[in-house]
């Protein structure tokens, strides 16, 4: 290919200085630019994180809707100004500066339990569940659960993960049976 057949060469003095004062290579120091907005909600988001993670109320973590552009914060505890140190994490959030909504959700299981209880099933499923396979999951905010996800193949397999995980009778921990032939997960109830 030959210069003139690249759409980047500028067949002009100077290009490349031009092209560093756009922030292009070859200095590669790209300009950001946001078009969509999101990178401000991002540092809103990223100045209330801390808030509530680090609050006197252990929280259930944050979700964010950028469709209806509401940040639900989740709360261990009621919300409807009966506990102080809630309402005190609650004024401390809308505090801060916000081009969103900003709604709370009391949950039952905080971010931490969840996160521990994932560190412990999930390195040592081979101790509580069958000694095939593996499983695969994770910690879900909106649901405030911990997912399981369980192949819908072989099915004797799936059976035994699925008795194994409801013998745990925890109610902290759900399962999705994934159907691999149609790539859909299936929620059991």
């Amino acid at each position: 290919m030959s210069n003139t057949d690249d759409p980047n060469f500028a067949p002009y003095p100077g290009r490349y200085e031009m092209a560093r004062t756009k922030g292009v290579p070859p200095n590669e120091e790209p300009v950001l630019l946001d078009i969509t907005g999101e990178a401000d909600v991002v540092n809103q988001i990223d100045a209330i994180r801390p808030i509530v993670e680090n609050g006197p109320v252990p929280d259930g973590g944050l979700s964010w809707d950028h469709r209806t552009r509401v940040l639900t914060v989740r709360l261990v505890g009621a919300v409807d100004g009966s506990e102080p140190e809630v309402e005190a994490v609650k004024q401390a959030v809308l505090a801060q500066p916000a081009d969103f909504t900003v709604e709370f959700e009391s949950v039952r299981y905080s971010r931490e339990e969840l996160l521990e209880l994932a560190d412990d099933i999930f390195p040592n499923s081979h101790e509580w569940g069958p000694a095939e396979g593996a499983l695969a999951g994770l910690w879900d905010t909106l649901r405030n659960r911990i997912v399981v996800l369980v192949g819908d193949e072989p099915e004797d397999l799936s059976r035994a993960w699925v008795a194994a995980i409801e013998r745990r009778h925890d109610e902290r921990i759900v399962y999705e049976i994934v159907r691999h032939s149609m790539n859909e997960p299936w929620v059991q109830p």
